[in-house]
């Protein structure tokens, strides 16, 4: 038997499913295991020294930033503890973290088999890593660059000893009167799902692209389904799926959609789906308000169709407007994900996307902390090679775990980092469910100033509510 301690840096505002579904992988193989939650949780030394493993989840950009410091402290601290981060990033940032990194191992794809394959090798005595070399020693399936993906049986998440459901995000979803801000709504306690692994798609700026290459892997409906029913157990009232796309298998998502209907009236749940799925099945997006969902998560991305097709999106700007229209005539509410700033933007572009946002009535829809994201280039992205040879490339970050960029026109950089500075400091204080309009005419002042251009009117006003949970998407 292995002491594991099984660490989330951060995971999105939820309980983390990068602790529960290995933790319950590792105690059905006999394994000791800890949870560590260090968004809400202390990072109590006495766990990590109690450990013979520790194993540190990256399944997003700032989680695996966070979980390379907490690796390096560590490393200082304990140089004999074999270290593993796991999760989406771990595959890509491989190459990275070998000669001299803290990992002794790293696992992407499906995690759970080759983390409990490592728990068995410390308990059995064997070393996993030479002490200066990151490469692992042990022949197991899934480490390093190359991840697995097996097809098959995954176990049902286990949330032992995880923080309550009240440490995280809620939902705000039933508006008081059914008028007015969101801050009037009914705030629920939210869990987390999925329903997949991996997408069907492969767009160029996505950190799943590198891991997954296309592939899908559906979690078995019993899987799915006991988890939430366990998840409402403990309090849940709304379930966010994390699926990348829930569209990616219609019929297996919305049977789950279906049953959980019929098996928890009045839970409400939030999904995330391409605009091009959308359209394709305008049925089963016309379906989704009477099965629970209160929002639909849609990356748009671009008001430029030109750069849409290079971040390989699938759909155009008509496709957006479409995609709006279908989802508002099926009293659907949308919030739309953006990618404003890239190599490739220029200064009208980014006052492209806030008109769009506010002829279109999304200024509510859209976190302020959408318009300051910048393009990650993370080892393996497929848009490093083509942003060198257009000469935007400028190094390699190691503490930011990205490649760095410039774009041509330093107005528009300054502009982002005038955005990023403002809603660090201000609007992601309000992020979530509530009135955005101060935060839209702030940064478009700043936009309109940025182009040399006279201070526009405020936004009108808009008596449309919008559900959406208490902590702001971003990566």
């Amino acid at each position: 038997m292995t002491r594991v301690l099984l660490v989330s840096t951060y995971e999105q505002g939820h309980q983390p499913m990068g602790l529960a579904s290995p933790a319950a992988a590792l105690r059905d193989a006999g394994h000791e295991v800890r949870t560590l939650d260090i968004a809400v949780q202390p990072a109590d030394p006495v766990a990590f020294d109690a450990a013979d493993l520790v194993a540190i989840s990256a399944p997003m950009h700032t989680a695996a930033r966070l979980a390379l410091r907490l690796a390096e402290r560590l490393r200082a601290r304990r140089p004999d503890l074999p270290l593993v981060l796991y999760g989406l990033y771990a595959s890509e940032l491989d190459l990275h973290l070998r000669g001299g990194g803290p990992f002794a191992a790293t696992v992407g794809g499906g995690y759970e088999g080759p983390l409990v394959a490592l728990a068995d090798a410390v308990g059995e005595g064997r070393s996993i890593a030479a002490p200066d070399d990151p490469a692992p020693l042990v022949d197991i399936a899934g480490l390093g660059h190359a991840p697995a993906f097996p097809r098959g049986a995954m176990p049902l998440p286990d949330r032992t000893g995880l923080p309550p459901l009240r440490d995280y995000a809620r939902a705000t979803v039933v508006p008081a009167n059914g008028r007015g801000p969101a801050a009037a709504g009914e705030q629920r306690l939210a869990g987390y799902a999925e329903a997949s692994r991996g997408c069907a798609h492969r767009c160029t700026h996505c950190p799943i692209t590198p891991t997954y290459g296309g592939r899908l892997r559906l979690v078995p409906p019993e899987i799915v389904l006991a988890d939430v029913d366990a998840q409402v157990e403990l309090g849940a009232r709304h379930i966010t799926f994390g699926d990348p796309d829930f569209f990616n298998a219609v019929p297996h998502s919305l049977s789950l959609l279906g049953i959980l209907a019929r098996r928890h009236p009045g839970l409400s749940l939030d999904v995330t789906i391409k605009v091009e799925h959308l359209l394709e099945h305008p049925d089963a997006a016309r379906a989704l308000p009477d099965l629970g969902v209160a929002w639909v998560t849609s990356a748009f991305e671009s008001v430029d169709d030109r750069l849409l097709a290079r971040l390989d999106k699938g759909h155009t700007v008509a496709d957006m407007e479409r995609a709006l229209a279908l989802t508002r005539d099926a009293g659907l509410h949308l919030r739309p994900t953006w990618l404003p700033f890239t190599p490739w933007t220029s200064l009208g572009d980014f006052a492209a996307i806030l008109d769009f946002i506010e002829r279109h009535d999304l200024v509510q829809n859209v976190p302020p902390v959408q318009y300051a994201l910048r393009l990650l280039l993370p080892p393996g992205s497929p848009l490093i090679a083509q942003t060198e040879a257009e000469g935007h490339l400028t190094g390699f970050d190691p503490d930011g775990l990205t490649h760095t960029w410039r774009n041509p026109d330093p107005a528009v950089d300054a502009l982002q980092g005038e955005i990023a500075e403002y809603v660090g400091r201000v609007a992601c204080q309000h992020d979530g469910p509530t009135d955005h309009a101060d935060a839209f005419a702030h940064i478009r002042g700043l936009a309109a100033r940025a182009a040399g251009l006279p201070a526009p009117d405020p936004p009108g006003a808009s008596a449309r509510w919008v559900p959406g949970l208490s902590e702001a998407w971003f990566c």
